[in-house]
């Protein structure tokens, strides 16, 4: 028996019918494995490869919400989209990416086992870069790429063949949501995601507190959710004083600078007594010794409306900015997001104007010839260091005749270490061609020259030297900072003594409108049109019951042009302000809305905005979404950044191409911005050269909770 078995091997190897049995028996066992490894390389790439492409930040979680039924693109238009679709029940519950991946891995390696044992495993082939790169027809987004809910059909046969009429109708039904680490994520500004990066930054040059956005592969494509308890933020005015303690909750600055009175936590509340490290008895206090100190007796620090315009640094809750607003003073506050954690976002939580960000290495977002005064107190920065560069940026800033309140040690102590540091810094503001308009116990405002004749006058080699005349002393947008003088130009020279008081400056054509090559009569239609159509934006939402008098307080303009949106505002006497945001891509009309004014910033769409979640009531948008088609980026993404944006029960207005606005209408629901729209036909006017439609529509105040349920 023992010799038998080689027999019949060998015996076999001759035997023709028994080689064909074998050949038969091969094909079919290789045509069976190379079926399995074509569905798990269908199923692990149709189901995975939207994921690493669109998040790569695998550390996060989802909560994936209600049934959805997409397509790999369920936003382009009908014509692109004969595809497929699948529907899949989520099971209502947050997936943990890396649990998901590493269970992922092990049924993959447990099919390779089985599939060795009969034969070599075949190898996946190399994903692709990009499987959506097909071309999508102007006025139309690309597709969301939402991995976990897009699944395949391994019976192909049960698939079903949708038409164009049926793919239009295809949208979300929810949009994934962000773990509740991220509710006060600010992705151009997330520490955390410069050391995933591994980014070599120079913290003494504050570099680390700059703008430096994730990549496409790891942006968090997904809602942020407001924290526990949070509830519809106070109305102005008493915002300024009193918020809900659940919307921050932070209370460090209430316990580190209680002495100085910044906040008091009280139950439910965060009370706001108005102090600041400087001025712990009130900011109106110190406001009006300022005022006095330029010469106002009644120690209006408006001036009769010569100053308007005001940016404060280091402003830590923004009270001084606060206490500005009664004097029809409009103060830009600006801070890091450091040791003092969260100063910024209770600034933007009490209604003020306020806006993160630091003097680094970077220009700041705005044009030059901007503030009337500038203002530091206790700021903690230097102005000395790397040839007074600092200084250089804000005097870039400053108007000329405009003033630049010091308030710190070095003024009025007489420690040697202080004493050396206002002697240095005395001597910086002189070579810069400052002057003291006043100086009085703890406090120095000194003013810059009105003309070039200071600098004209300065002996040879002179440091800091003029800048050159190619330098383009308005570009503001990731612009590094240089250490010369912005000279004064003598055409559009628009000093605090050129500019009509406030508010008749507001309606008043700018000087600087020549520059980029408009006239008045173009300034004057823009702000009646723009008075007509935020009229009709009011109707509607009063006629529907949306807003009340005091519903709105903190609003966005996402394409301010020249601030003619603010204008109607303002004109309707509403309890707001507003961000005027200059896109990049757009001309470079912010200096215009400075000199009307009121405030802004540049910015690029295509990257999320300098603020904290849940900073808006309003949000205005005015063919934005076509800019950011045009300049190839998502407008997924942008939709993503105007719900980061949005406050809950806030109000969001695109005016926009028609089709535009209906791929956006389609995905309300998702975006829960359903408590109420309405989507009406734009009429003509001056400034619509083609069919327009407006979107008004309100956001859910949501928890994960409520929508996983």
């Amino acid at each position: 028996m023992s010799g038998r078995p080689p027999a019949l091997r060998l015996r076999g190897r001759s035997d023709g019918n028994a080689q064909s049995r074998r050949l038969v028996i091969l094909s079919c066992t290789m045509a069976g494995i190379l079926f399995l490894l074509s569905l798990q390389h269908s199923s692990f790439f149709g189901h995975h490869r939207s994921k690493i492409k669109t998040l790569g930040n695998t550390h996060i979680d989802w909560a994936v919400t209600k049934a959805v039924s997409v397509t790999n693109d369920p936003l382009v238009e009908a014509e692109k989209s004969s595809e497929n679709v699948t529907t899949e029940d989520p099971t209502n519950k947050v997936i943990d990416i890396k649990a998901d991946e590493k269970e992922e891995e092990e049924e993959e390696e447990e099919e390779e086992g089985k599939l060795e044992k009969d034969a070599e495993v075949i190898r996946d082939e190399p994903e692709k870069e990009n499987d959506d790169g097909n071309e999508i027809e102007k006025g139309h987004f690309e597709g969301l790429r939402l991995g976990d809910e897009v699944t395949s059909n391994e019976d192909e046969s049960s698939e079903e063949e949708i038409g164009e009429d049926e793919v239009t109708q295809i949208a979300l039904k929810s949009m994934p949501v962000c773990d509740s680490r991220y509710t006060e994520l600010v992705p151009c500004l997330d520490r955390n995601l410069n050391k995933q990066m591994k980014l070599k930054l120079n913290l003494s040059l504050m570099e680390h507190y700059e703008r430096h956005c994730p990549p496409p592969d790891h942006r968090l494509n997904c809602l942020i959710p407001p924290p526990p308890n949070f509830k519809v933020p106070i109305k102005w005015p008493k915002s300024r004083d009193e918020i809900w303690q659940a919307n921050v909750p932070h209370t460090f600055l209430a316990a580190e600078k209680s002495d100085q009175h910044w906040m008091v936590v009280n139950g439910e509340k965060v009370n706001f007594p108005g102090g600041g490290t400087h001025f712990p008895n009130g900011a109106d206090k110190y406001i009006a010794h300022l005022g006095k100190m330029l010469k106002n007796k009644d120690g209006n620090l408006s001036s009769g409306g010569k100053i308007r315009t005001v940016f404060d640094v280091g402003c830590g809750v923004a009270s001084f900015g606060a206490y500005l607003l009664p004097l029809d003073i409009l103060a830009m506050s600006l801070a890091p997001n450091d040791v003092h954690q969260n100063q910024i976002q209770f600034a933007l939580e009490r209604g003020i104007p306020a806006t993160l960000g630091v003097l680094g290495t970077m220009r700041l977002p705005y044009p030059s010839k901007s503030f009337d005064l500038a203002h530091c107190s206790r700021c903690r920065i230097n102005w000395r260091e790397r040839d007074g560069i600092l200084l250089l940026e804000i005097d870039r800033i400053l108007r000329p005749g405009g003033y630049f309140v010091w308030s710190s040690p070095p003024v009025y102590r007489d420690d040697p270490v202080e004493k050396q540091e206002w002697t240095e810094m005395v001597d910086l503001v002189t070579r810069m061609c400052w002057t003291i308009a006043d100086k009085r116990n703890q406090t120095v405002i000194w003013a810059k020259p009105l003309t070039n004749e200071c600098y004209e006058k300065r002996p040879p080699g002179t440091r800091p030297p003029l800048c050159s005349v190619s330098t383009d002393a308005d570009l503001g947008w990731q612009e590094p900072m240089q250490t010369c003088i912005t000279p004064l130009s003598s055409p559009s020279n628009v000093g605090i003594t050129d500019l009509a008081p406030w508010p008749n400056r507001m309606n008043s054509p700018p000087r600087r409108l020549k520059e980029l090559g408009f006239n008045d009569q173009t300034f004057m239609t823009d702000t009646i049109v723009w008075k007509k159509r935020v009229e009709k934006y009011m109707e509607k939402l009063r006629a529907a019951k949306q807003v009340e008098d005091d519903s709105l307080r903190n609003v966005m303009d996402m394409k301010a042009n020249f601030g003619g949106f603010a204008a109607a505002l303002h004109g309707m006497n509403l309890p707001v302000w507003v961000m005027n945001v200059v896109p990049i891509s757009a001309p470079s009309t912010l200096k215009i809305v400075y000199d009307r004014g009121f405030i802004g910033s540049y910015h690029d769409w295509c990257e999320a905005y300098s603020t904290y979640p849940r900073t808006y009531d309003l949000l205005h948008a005015w063919n934005v979404f076509s800019d950011i088609y045009n300049h190839d980026c998502s407008p997924t993404d942008l939709l993503l950044e105007m719900d980061r944006l949005l406050r809950p029960q806030g109000v969001v207005i695109i005016r926009d191409q028609g089709s535009l606005v209906e791929e956006v209408r389609k995905q309300l629901d998702a975006m829960h911005w359903n408590l109420w729209s309405e989507v009406f036909d734009a009429e003509k006017d001056a400034l619509s050269d083609r069919e327009e439609k407006i979107l008004i529509a309100r956001k859910q105040l949501w928890q994960p909770e409520d929508i996983i349920a």
